[in-house]
C-alpha cells in the first residue's frame, strides 16, 4: 500500500512519538500547537481579507490526538491564489524526506532503545525466590522486556486497565476459605493475587516493572475488580454517573427531537433549490422571527402542560445542534430576489393545498433556478475563458494598450458600491454619529482573470450623476488606460435599469464597434436579486479595511483602496482632487449620441446584447441565455458618430451650504494637516448671525445628503 506524503509524515512522528513515549507527556493542544508551529507554511500565509490558506495535515493512524489540521480559513475572499498551493508542496517532500529517512528513525529508535535498554540491564526484583531460588526476572530476554515495555506504554490509560483486568482475573482468588493442602483452612481475610507474565509466574515488582505501571495503579485496578468484577474501570473524575437526576433520559430527548421536529413540520420551509447563504439543499428554513430561544418558550410551554419534565434551555440547543441540524433559521439578508421571495411564500402557503398545487407552485421557483443558474453558468464559463487566455499570454498586471491590437477575448465587470463617509475614525465619536462627513462614490471595474479591479473614487464634488454619462465616461477611461487591447470584449453588469441597463450605454458600445475600438462587444446582465460577482468580493476587502483605518482626506482612502490586499487586486484611480482639480473626464455622452442613435424598445426585459463589426448599429438581443436572439437597427441613419468624443461636463462642485456645513461640524474631526483639504474655509463669507446658522446648516439626519 502506497500512503501519500502526509500520510508517511504523521506515520513517522507516531512512530517516534511511540518509541519515545511522549504521548503521556503532553496533551493535544500542546502537541497539535507543536505540528502547527513547525509544520506549518507561515510564509504563503495571506492576509485573512484576501486569500485562503493552505495547510500541511496530520492524519490520525496510531493515536488519537494526532487528527487536527492546520487549517486556517478565510471567508472574504473568492479568489484562490495558485502561488500558495505550490508553496506547500517543497515543505511537505522536505518534512517527509526527512522524517521518513532511515537514518533519522534509526536515530531516534537507537537513542531511546539504548536508554530502555540500560534500565532493563539495572533492574533486578530483590528478595524474589520464584526461580528456583533465582529472580524471576531472569526468566525473559531483554528483547522480550523491550517490546512488552514499548507496548504497554504506547496504550491509552483506558487500553492498559482492559489489559491489566484481564491478567488479574485469571488469578484472583477471593474464596471465602483459604486452601491449602499443609494448613488447616481458614476464613479468607484478604483476597490472593498470583501474577503472570507469558505463562510464567513473577513476583509483583516484576509485573509492575513489565507493565510500566506503579503501585498505586496496581492497587486501584485490584480494588476496582474486588467490588465490580470485570467491567471497564471509570474515574471519580470521569463524569455523571447514571444515577445522578440531572442526567437525560432517552424520553426527555426524544421529547426534544419530536417537539422540533414537529414545530418545523408546521412553520419550517422546503426549498427546492439552493438557500441564499447555505450550502446544503435538504435543509428546512424557518422564518427569521423564530429564533431558538422562542422555540424553546414554545416547548416548555407543551411540556408543562403535560406535565413532562422540561429540559434547560442550554441542553435543548445543544441536542437541537447534535440531533436535527437540518433544522435552521434563516438569517436576515439584505439584496435577496424578489420573484424567490414571492415563490417562496406562495409555497409555504400551500401547506394544506392539493398536491397538483403544491406541484404548480414548486414548478414556478424551480424554473426560476434553472435560469439562474444557467446565467450564472455563462458569467462563470466567461470569467474562465478569460484566465486561460491571459494564464497562456503571460499578461499579470492591467496595462495601457492600444485598443483592438490583441486578438483575444476579455472580460470586465463592473458595478457602483456604498459610497463611503471621511474623515472616519474607527473609534467613532459620539457626536460625529449624528453629522454627514464628506461623500465619496465607489465605482469598480474588475478584470477577474488577474484578478485586479481599478476603483474609481469619486469625491462629493466631482459626482456629476450615478447615471449612464458618469459609467460611460468611467468605462472610456477604463479601456484607454487600462485595457489589454482585446479585440473582442465580454462585460458583466448588474441588472440596475438607468444606471447600467440604459440605451445611452448600448450606444455607446455600438460607437466603439462602429469606430474599430473592438471587433465585437457582449453585454450581460445579472438577474435582479442574482448579481453577487468580483465587484462585491472587492469592495468587501476595501470596506473591511477602511473600518479599521483612520482617514481624513482622498489620498488617504485612495491608500487605505491600494492596501486592502497583499497581493494588489485594489487600485485606487481618483476622479478628481477635494479643491477642483480633474484627473478622470467626465462628457456628455447621452447628447453625443442622441442624434445618431435610437432607442431599444422594451430594454428592461433583455439580459443579453451583442454588438460586432459585420453588422455596424445593429445589437442582437434575447431575454436569457437559452432565448433566441434578436436583431435590431439601433442607427438612425447611415451617417456615423464622430469618433471624436464628446465635451467634458465640469464638476459641479460643492454647494456653499454644504461647504459650510463641512467646515462648521466637520472640520473638527480632521487631521490637522487635512482640514484645509476635506473642509476648507467656504469660498462666501460665511454670516456669522444666528438667522444664517438656522439657513444653512442642515438636520443632523445623515440621510438628507445621501439621496
Amino acid at each position: 500500500m502506497e500512503f501519500s506524503k502526509e500520510e508517511n509524515i504523521a506515520r513517522s512522528l507516531n512512530s517516534n512519538l511511540t518509541s519515545c513515549n511522549l504521548h503521556e507527556a503532553v496533551n493535544k493542544k500542546e502537541f497539535r500547537d507543536l505540528v502547527t508551529e513547525f509544520f506549518c507554511i507561515d510564509d504563503c500565509v495571506a492576509s485573512s481579507d484576501e486569500s485562503d490558506e493552505d495547510s500541511v495535515c496530520v492524519e490520525k493512524h496510531d493515536f488519537d490526538f494526532v487528527n487536527d489540521s492546520c487549517d486556517s480559513d478565510s471567508d472574504t475572499d473568492i479568489e484562490n491564489n495558485e502561488n500558495d498551493v505550490q508553496l506547500g508542496l517543497p515543505v511537505v517532500d522536505e518534512v517527509e524526506k526527512v522524517l521518513s529517512s532511515k537514518e533519522v528513525n534509526n536515530t531516534a529508535l537507537s537513542d531511546v532503545k539504548d536508554h530502555e535498554m540500560s534500565k532493563i540491564e539495572l533492574y533486578s526484583c530483590k528478595n524474589c525466590k520464584l526461580n528456583n531460588g533465582e529472580p524471576c526476572f531472569k526468566l525473559f530476554s531483554k528483547d522480550f522486556v523491550y517490546e512488552l515495555r514499548m507496548n504497554m506504554s504506547s496504550l491509552s490509560d483506558f487500553e492498559k486497565d482492559l489489559i491489566l483486568l484481564g491478567k488479574i482475573s485469571c488469578v484472583f482468588r477471593n474464596d471465602p476459605y483459604t486452601q491449602s493442602s499443609k494448613k488447616k483452612q481458614k476464613e479468607r481475610k484478604h483476597p490472593r493475587t498470583e501474577h503472570y507474565v507469558n505463562g510464567i509466574r513473577v513476583c509483583r515488582e516484576t509485573f509492575k516493572f513489565l507493565h510500566c505501571i506503579s503501585q498505586n495503579k496496581l492497587t486501584a485496578v485490584l480494588k476496582h475488580y474486588k467490588e465490580f468484577g470485570l467491567t471497564p474501570r471509570e474515574k471519580k473524575s470521569g463524569g455523571r454517573h447514571a444515577s445522578d437526576k440531572r442526567l437525560l433520559t432517552h424520553d426527555d430527548i426524544c421529547r426534544v427531537v419530536t417537539f422540533i421536529i414537529n414545530f418545523a413540520e408546521l412553520h419550517a420551509l422546503v426549498l427546492p433549490g439552493r438557500v441564499p447563504g447555505f450550502k446544503r439543499f435538504d435543509i428546512k428554513l424557518l422564518p427569521s422571527h423564530y429564533t431558538k430561544s422562542k422555540v424553546f418558550l414554545s416547548y416548555q410551554t407543551a411540556m408543562k402542560e403535560a406535565g413532562e419534565r422540561v429540559v434547560n434551555i442550554v441542553g435543548f440547543r445543544r441536542l437541537w445542534n447534535a440531533l436535527v441540524p437540518f433544522i435552521v433559521r434563516t438569517k436576515p439578508m439584505t439584496d435577496l430576489c424578489w420573484v424567490c421571495q414571492q415563490n417562496n411564500s406562495l409555497i409555504y402557503k400551500s401547506a394544506n393545498m392539493s398536491d397538483q398545487e403544491k406541484s404548480v407552485r414548486c414548478k414556478t421557483q424551480e424554473e426560476h433556478i434553472l435560469k439562474v443558474t444557467l446565467e450564472r453558468s455563462l458569467y462563470n464559463s466567461m470569467v474562465q475563458k478569460a484566465r486561460d487566455v491571459l494564464k497562456n499570454l503571460g499578461v499579470t498586471e492591467l496595462e495601457s494598450t492600444n485598443p483592438a491590437t490583441r486578438d483575444i477575448t476579455m472580460h470586465y465587470s463592473f458595478d457602483f458600491a456604498q459610497q463611503v463617509h471621511y474623515p472616519s475614525n474607527p473609534l467613532q465619536p459620539g457626536p460625529m454619529y449624528f453629522l454627514t462627513p464628506r461623500k465619496c462614490g465607489l465605482f469598480g471595474i474588475n478584470c477577474e482573470a488577474l484578478p485586479r479591479q481599478v476603483n474609481y473614487l469619486i469625491d462629493e464634488g466631482m459626482c456629476i450623476t450615478k447615471g449612464s454619462n458618469a459609467v460611460i465616461s468611467y468605462l472610456d477611461h477604463f479601456f484607454t488606460s487600462y485595457g489589454l487591447g482585446e479585440m473582442h470584449l465580454q462585460l458583466h453588469c448588474d441588472n440596475c435599469c438607468g444606471q447600467n441597463k440604459n440605451n445611452a450605454l448600448l450606444q455607446y458600445l455600438s460607437w466603439r464597434v462602429i469606430h474599430g475600438l473592438h471587433k465585437s462587444i457582449t453585454l450581460n446582465f445579472l438577474i435582479s436579486g442574482h448579481t453577487k460577482f468580483a465587484p462585491d468580493w472587492a469592495f468587501g476587502l476595501i470596506k473591511q479595511t477602511y473600518r479599521r483605518t483612520m482617514v481624513s482626506c482622498l489620498d488617504e482612502i485612495s491608500e487605505v483602496v491600494n492596501s486592502s490586499t497583499s497581493t494588489g487586486v485594489n487600485t485606487a484611480q481618483l476622479v478628481g482632487h477635494e479643491n477642483g482639480d480633474i484627473l478622470v473626464q467626465q462628457r456628455d455622452w447621452q447628447s453625443f449620441l442622441h442624434p445618431y442613435f435610437r432607442c431599444l424598445p422594451g430594454i428592461k426585459k433583455y439580459q443579453h446584447f451583442r454588438f460586432d463589426s459585420e453588422h455596424p448599429g445593429w445589437v442582437f438581443k434575447k431575454e436569457f441565455t437559452s432565448s433566441l436572439e434578436v436583431g435590431i437597427c439601433l442607427q438612425k441613419t447611415t451617417l456615423s458618430p464622430p469618433a471624436d468624443r464628446p465635451l467634458s461636463l465640469a464638476p459641479p462642485g460643492l454647494p456653499l451650504e454644504r461647504q459650510q456645513y463641512l467646515y462648521r461640524n466637520i472640520r473638527k474631526f480632521c487631521t490637522c494637516e487635512t482640514q484645509d483639504i476635506t473642509c476648507p474655509v467656504p469660498i462666501a463669507n460665511e454670516s456669522k448671525s444666528d438667522d444664517d446658522e438656522e439657513i444653512i446648516e442642515p438636520q443632523s439626519k445623515r440621510r438628507k445628503f445621501e439621496e
